[in-house]
């Protein structure tokens, strides 16, 4: 076997570990630090020898990946802090007196005590007179 048959080889056994890869991520559109990685080195392995990339070049996509990735993480702490704030504020709420918009009417509000406060996927609901409502269909307080 010469080094041409070889290289083909590994070329070969390399584009087959991607494809399954790529299989394996089929249904996700972000891509993490891992494939960014192997993005970069085909790129360096797969280059014009006469026009290569700049170090620059590399510097900013790093970078841009960074901030991408840190943006992503901010925008999930802040989705915590919110879910947090509406769990403590539905809580807060038990035992009082609230008017809300009636759903099936919005013309007509109900009016009653809270007794219980629920977090769902869907949000978080307040119940009054046994029945659930958006938290976000709040009035008054009293």
């Amino acid at each position: 076997m010469n080094v041409q048959d070889s290289m083909t080889n590994i070329v070969n056994s390399t584009a087959k570990v991607n494809a399954e890869k790529s299989q394996e991520r089929v249904g996700q559109s972000t891509m993490d630090q891992d494939s960014f990685l192997q993005l970069l080195m085909m790129q360096l392995k797969y280059q014009d020898p006469l026009n290569p990339m700049g170090n620059t070049e590399f510097i900013s996509q790093q970078a841009q990946f960074t901030q991408i990735s840190e943006i992503q993480k901010l925008n999930k702490n802040m989705s915590n802090v919110a879910n947090t704030n509406e769990i403590m504020q539905a809580s807060s709420l038990i035992g009082k007196e609230v008017t809300i918009t009636d759903p099936e009417n919005s013309k007509n509000t109900i009016t009653g005590a809270v007794t219980e406060a629920k977090i769902s996927d869907k949000g978080t609901n307040i119940v009054i007179n046994n029945t659930e409502y958006p938290i976000n269909s709040i009035r008054s307080i009293k």
